[in-house]
């Protein structure tokens, strides 16, 4: 989850004023024109993270210029009241202009209602969806209180295809999303461009929007590429001075690039397995050493445990080890952009859960289930390793 910023003060609703330049306003009709950009966010403050969409994440989206040519729009469910409320945010000013009844921002649904909703209210060239509140890397994202549910990777493939809309820059605002397992799920769909998410606990600062989108606000004829690097680069600038921040990593995944390299990991992983009985010490003394995800030693960077695979004397295996660097190699080009801070710097970009006995017995049934675990058989070397 999401480490929290102590100090923040929850910001009360009020009818006429929210925030300084935050209107509500009655619902009103859009035109539909063409611009250069959406970004459309989805906002599952129906949490511990009320306090964060206003107090933090709302003030950055304000600091973006205003653009004729980008649409900025946030479906918002809280959970200090019943009810959905759709923002348009246009320079300074946040306007609501249009609440909804209550809805389950933790289902795949809403997700996918959300989507075609902001495609079609706000058409344009290019689409930017941003996902906002906890993650849990292959376990899901968007835990919603009231309703006591919870996104699942299933979900998430099943929400995009529904929508059937291409995503040019799915952006997760939330801890731990850049895994392979989440990935692969994606590029399934064959609707997604460009993921940028972390691999790491995101702060309760979240994205910082302002130093994120102000480029495509001064330039809408920014590519995708570019507004992925662009994101990269204003979460460096916000998080790369502060000390405090040392675990934050920020990766832009190239989609199209991963589904191309996933007969090599599939082959790597099925080399692993094949070794097991040769090297199961060394494996486990090289998770051991290998970057884990904050809050779990379980969910590894995989260029990181690829060399430290390498690096180990006793795994001389030469079709692992080449396997090994194949899979290094494929990581790093389907990375498009990367920023790591002092303690992450070995990171790559994309982690793999590599569990032990107690998160295995505990998680195991429902990684079982997973896309990637089925395509490339780790849910059998996992069990194999754990028994």
């Amino acid at each position: 989850m999401r480490k929290r910023r102590l100090g923040i003060l929850s910001l009360a609703f009020v009818a006429i004023l929210v925030v300084p330049g935050v209107l509500l306003i009655a619902p009103s009709s859009r035109a539909e024109v063409t611009t250069a950009w959406t970004i459309g966010l989805y906002i599952d403050a129906d949490n511990d993270f009320d306090e964060y969409w206003e107090g933090l994440s709302l003030p950055y989206l304000l600091e973006i210029p205003e653009s004729a040519e980008v649409n900025i729009v946030a479906f918002v469910d809280r959970q200090s009241y019943l009810g959905t409320e759709i923002w348009e945010i246009e320079g300074i000013t946040g306007q609501i202009v249009e609440t909804l009844p209550e809805m389950n921002f933790g289902d795949g649904a809403t997700l996918s209602w959300m989507i075609s909703e902001t495609a079609t209210r706000y058409p344009s060239e290019n689409l930017a969806i941003v996902a906002w509140d906890h993650g849990s890397a292959w376990n899901g994202f968007c835990g919603d209180y009231t309703s006591d549910d919870w996104i699942y990777l299933d979900e998430l493939k099943a929400a995009i295809l529904d929508a059937n809309v291409y995503i040019d820059i799915l952006a997760f605002d939330a801890c731990s999303m850049s895994s392979i397992e989440t990935l692969y799920t994606i590029s399934l769909t064959g609707l997604v461009d460009i993921v940028v998410a972390s691999l790491e606990t995101v702060a309760g600062d979240g994205f910082p929007y302002d130093l994120m989108f102000t480029p495509v606000a001064l330039d809408p004829t920014r590519t995708p590429d570019q507004v992925a690097s662009d994101m990269v680069d204003g979460w460096a600038q916000y998080y790369d001075p502060k000390n405090e921040f040392y675990y934050a990593t920020l990766s832009a995944v190239s989609i199209g690039s991963l589904a191309q390299s996933m007969s090599t990991i599939d082959a790597w992983c099925d080399a692993i397995h094949t070794n097991l009985g040769a090297y199961y010490k060394a494996y486990k003394t090289v998770v051991r050493g290998t970057y884990s995800v904050f809050y779990t030693k379980y969910q590894v960077d995989m260029v990181d445990l690829g060399n430290k695979l390498l690096a180990n004397s006793k795994i001389t295996n030469s079709a692992l080890r080449a396997l090994t660097q194949d899979m290094i190699a494929a990581v790093e080009d389907a990375v498009l952009y990367l920023d790591n801070a002092e303690s992450t710097m070995m990171c790559g970009g994309i982690t793999l859960w590599w569990a032990g006995s107690v998160d295995w017995n505990f998680y195991s049934d429902v990684y079982a289930g997973l896309d990637f675990a089925a395509y490339t058989g780790w849910w059998d070397f996992l069990s194999d390793y754990n028994a």
